[in-house]
């Protein structure tokens, strides 16, 4: 006897009927989320014929995939062409952000290192690739300062919050270097640790070199130290000297 409900069922079931996605709707994906990422990766070159030569695209596959992705609120064109961050991208953000106890509990200390150093106050975690991501920063008031790094990335070879991700650090604790990703920058960086005493993170300054001096260097690390073992305080970790040295910052 044939069950008069069987097709009914299956049309309900959408997984039942469902094919698995074919070889050019994998391409198509990987193809828009390569878009998304050089749409939001802090560059200038955010146009459609500047998208379409990051990503090595032909310019009309590049427009069908921004349309897409526009049409879902993931990026907006804005008046002067360029493709920037959209309302849907933001909340994922958000959302992904109040999850990283690290990006809350920063802010505060970057705010008061901005404030005590004059200068760009910088929170970066390692990510795949041997890279830093930029998550947080507070920006210095003077007029002549460091490009805005948050969102974007750097490598952990050949800096100094890479250098403070990897722990190798000078005898004072933290990591300093005269010569960046940016020409004429000094950077100085501190690790902050999580609750199992790994290093997870690191807060860091960027300065123009011509204003920064070697005692400045070691005024700022020293700042550093002491904000970073105040996060890694208050994450968990277990290192005495990060304790020691957290509550000797909130004493001074």
């Amino acid at each position: 006897m044939v069950d008069q409900d069987q097709p009914a069922m299956a049309a309900r079931d959408p997984q039942r009927t469902r094919q698995p996605p074919g070889p050019g709707s994998t391409r198509a994906v990987e193809r828009a989320l390569l878009l998304l990422v050089a749409a939001t990766d802090g560059t200038e070159a955010t146009t459609l014929t500047g998208l379409a030569r990051a990503t090595d695209l032909s310019p009309s596959t590049a427009m069908r995939l921004l349309a897409t992705l526009e049409r879902q609120n993931f990026i907006r064109r804005e008046e002067d062409n360029r493709y920037r961050p959209g309302t849907r991208l933001m909340q994922i953000a958000a959302t992904t952000l109040r999850e990283e106890p690290i990006y809350e509990l920063a802010g505060a200390r970057l705010a008061e290192l901005a404030r005590q150093t004059g200068e760009s106050a910088n929170l970066g975690i390692p990510i795949e690739g041997e890279r830093v991501l930029y998550l947080r920063q507070v920006a210095s008031r003077q007029l002549v300062q460091t490009a805005t790094w948050t969102g974007r990335t750097v490598p952990i070879a050949g800096t100094a919050i890479g250098a403070a991700i990897s722990g190798r650090l000078n005898g004072e604790g933290y990591a300093a270097t005269r010569r960046t990703i940016e020409p004429d920058v000094t950077a100085v960086a501190a690790p902050v640790q999580g609750h199992a005493g790994d290093i997870i993170g690191a807060l860091s300054v960027t300065a123009p070199t011509y204003r920064t001096g070697d005692e400045d260097v070691a005024a700022y690390g020293r700042a550093l130290v002491r904000h970073a073992a105040a996060i890694s305080l208050s994450l968990g970790a277990p290192s005495t000297a990060v304790v020691e040295a957290a509550r000797a910052t909130e004493r001074g």
